[in-house]
Formats: structure tokens, sequence, C-alpha cells
């Protein structure tokens, strides 16, 4: 229960590393603020609510300035405070050649990784700073760090969210905030929904590749990986809940790789 007493504040939470992550911060002892545009999201507290832990589902667009400040409103109506905010939403766009992208999709996509992960940070920063102690965690990628062919967007938004964690954390230094800390997590590819269910990145690669599903599965993909395997959400939930620690209060700035080895540095 290490973060008892602790509201954490989760992004793209009903599903995936979001929900792995607000799941793993509550049997911390973390009280929860779980978000997400989709209307399920109350599903997400309801099972930590299920563990004896205090949760909230809010639906908000992390596009849209105006609704996350009616929510951030609200899950301090409700708590009181927030002291950990983990900006996981994203969303990965249909693959294409650069010169060939579609340029509705891939404004999109930098309008919710980069400006969605942007606007959530500019709304929480000022209550977090007032407590003067907290953690910020952004869920970027290895694609923040590698290139990511026919991933363009999706690349450049994750480069992005590295460049703006790094940021952050310097003018949080400059100004003597050495109890906030501000990192990254890049994962490899997940065991999610984003990668598995119709439409995802096997049938997207498998498109592009012009093979099957499966063999993007069971050959293409575990080459990128040392491990020869898809990371599960709950690895890099793990990370968030180390990051969230005071076990982590020496490290900000950082982009911290849970890959199985797809990049080095």
């Amino acid at each position: 229960m290490q973060l008892k007493n602790k509201v954490a504040l989760v992004t793209g939470a009903q599903r995936g590393f979001g929900k792995a992550s607000a799941i793993a911060l509550a049997r911390e002892g973390a009280t929860i603020v779980a978000v997400d545009k989709g209307k399920d999201i109350e599903g997400t507290a309801s099972e930590i609510k299920q563990m004896g832990q205090k949760a909230i589902g809010l639906i908000a667009d992390i596009t849209s300035p105006e609704q996350i400040k009616i929510m951030v409103n609200t899950a301090i109506d409700v708590f009181g405070r927030i002291d950990i905010l983990v900006n996981n939403a994203g969303i990965l766009p249909k693959r294409s050649f650069l010169w060939e992208a579609d340029d509705n999709d891939w404004r999109k996509t930098i309008d919710v990784n980069l400006i969605g992960t942007y606007n959530m940070t500019k709304a929480v920063m000022p209550l977090i700073i007032k407590n003067g102690k907290g953690r910020v965690i952004n869920l970027s990628s290895i694609s923040g760090k590698n290139g990511s062919p026919t991933s363009s967007a999706y690349c450049a938004s994750k480069h992005g969210i590295i460049g703006l964690t790094r940021t952050l954390a310097m003018e949080l230094g400059l100004l003597g905030l050495t109890e906030i800390t501000v990192n990254a997590i890049c994962p490899g590819v997940g065991n999610t929904e984003m990668v598995t269910e119709k439409g995802g990145l096997l049938d997207e690669v498998a498109r592009i590749t012009g093979t099957t599903r499966e063999i993007v599965l069971t050959k293409q993909l575990p080459q990128v990986s040392l491990l020869k395997r898809l990371i599960e959400p709950e690895e890099i939930a793990d990370m968030v809940v180390y990051l969230a620690s005071d076990a982590a209060r020496g490290i900000t700035g950082q982009a911290i790789n849970v890959c199985g080895g797809a990049a080095f540095y």
C-alpha cells in the first residue's frame, strides 16, 4: 500500500495499458480517477471498487480542453486533489507510407497522442504544483526512439511526448520543485486490444506486408524483441507503480524502455 492517500488520474483507462495501470495503482492503495473517451469507463472503476479502493470513471475527450476542465473539476470535487497523472490515452492510425498518408489521420494522431498529453498535463500540473509533490508519467513508445516505417504520425507523436517529458522535468527543476518528477515509459509492442483487435496493428502490418496476421504475430513482431514476445499490460503497469512511488524519487526526465530489448537507449 505504498500509494495510500494518493489520488491518481489515468487516461485511456478503459482497456490495455491504462486499465492495467489503474488497477495496479489501486492495489498499492491509490484512489483512482479513471478517464476515457469510451462510455464503458465505469467498468474499470467498478473493478477497482470491488477491490475495496475508491474510484470514479469519468468520460472526457483529451483533445478538448473544455471537457478536460470539467473532468478535472469533477475529480477535485470528489477527491480533493490529484497527486499522480498517467497520460496513457492514444491512438494508432491506419498504416501507410508517408507520401500516401491521409492528412486528416496524421493530424488526428498528433492531436490525440501529443496535444492530448499536453492538454492533460497543462490542466493538472497547477494542482500537483500546489501539492508540492507528485508524479507525471507519460506513455511514449519505442517508436518514440526508433523510426517506425509506415507509421510516421504515431512515431512523430511519441517522439514529441519524450521531448515534452524532458522539458517539463527541466522546468520543474529550474523552479526548485524537486519533489515532482516527470518520466516517460516506452513500451514495446504490447499484448493489447490496439494490437490484436480487428483492424489493429496485426491486421495493418499484414496488409502492408502482404501476409497474414498469424505470420505477423508469430514471425514478424517477435523479431523486434530479444524476448521474442509481446509486452503484457501488467509489465507496463508495474513500471507505472514504480515511477509513482517514493522508490523512484531520484528519477526524472527519463524515457524508460519496457520493450524486451527492442531498444537500447
